[in-house]
């Protein structure tokens, strides 16, 4: 899928002058069901930016996002739940398909979902700044995986006039992980002339082979559980980093990291 421009309008935050500051967040919202399943009639994502706002991120991740799908309609209308979210935020919200609900198990063609609207699911990258232009593609998916998984590329011109790529990502929990991060270091996602950052659930540790494949393109700049935001190698430093709780909204804790882009 060749990117697609976006453009959105919107004026740029205060930012210094000097040097391009990030913080960055990586949740996955387990499709904002809840810990004890509690959010499944609902979807009320309200919870989910309450927990979120007070941090004042330029960039937030978010993994396991259904969207627009029929359990989560209300009042018998679908609702786009990456935007009610990213407008809660008073940010701007983009959703990176991976697959149709309807084709879990990846037994149908998957043309036969190329116009859907509905019953999707994926990531989704909320943004402080103007995105202006997005690529959602599907991850290999080889025999022993779980399901389709998928990456989005999204590229931001800073309010410094800067470039930066922002990439979500989610990798299978049962197989494949070697094989998807081959293609997070391909130049479908990283630029060598762009500096990128990278974040998502890995479901890999540290030293396991996919994580030693991503971070030779890669710096690792957090890490909690399964869970990291990494930058392409020599272009960021970090400045700090925590982890905050999230409690019933997710069986994942959001990771925090502030970032400064350096100078060249």
């Amino acid at each position: 899928m060749a990117f697609l421009a976006v453009l959105l309008g919107g004026s740029f935050s205060n930012a210094n002058a000097q040097n391009t500051r990030l913080k960055v967040i990586t949740f996955n919202v387990k499709s904002f069901e809840m810990v004890d399943m509690s959010n499944q009639v609902l979807f009320d994502v309200t919870p989910f930016a309450d927990f979120l706002r007070d941090e004042n991120a330029d960039f937030i991740i978010l993994n396991e996002m259904e969207n627009r799908s029929s359990r989560q309609q209300r009042d018998g209308k679908y609702r786009d739940v990456v935007q009610e979210l990213a407008e809660k935020l008073g940010m701007f919200g983009i959703f990176g398909y991976a697959y149709n609900l309807g084709n879990k198990t990846g037994d149908n063609p998957e043309e036969n979902y190329t116009y859907c609207m509905n019953e999707l699911y994926g990531n989704a990258i909320l943004s402080k700044y103007p995105i202006l232009s997005s690529q959602a593609m599907q991850l290999p998916r080889p025999t022993g995986s779980a399901d389709q998984r998928g990456v989005l590329v999204t590229e931001v011109v800073m309010p410094t006039g800067e470039m930066i790529r922002v990439v979500a990502t989610h990798l299978d929990h049962i197989g494949g992980q070697d094989e998807q991060a081959q293609l997070l270091i391909s130049d479908k996602v990283i630029n060598d002339n762009v500096p990128t950052i990278l974040a998502g659930d890995m479901n890999s540790s540290p030293s396991s082979s996919a994580m030693e494949t991503v971070k030779t393109k890669f710096d690792i700049i957090s890490n909690t559980w399964v869970d990291y935001i990494f930058a392409s190698k020599g272009d960021w430093k970090k400045i700090s980093e925590y982890v905050k709780q999230s409690g019933n909204l997710s069986d994942h804790n959001a990771m925090i990291s502030e970032i400064e882009l350096i100078k060249k």
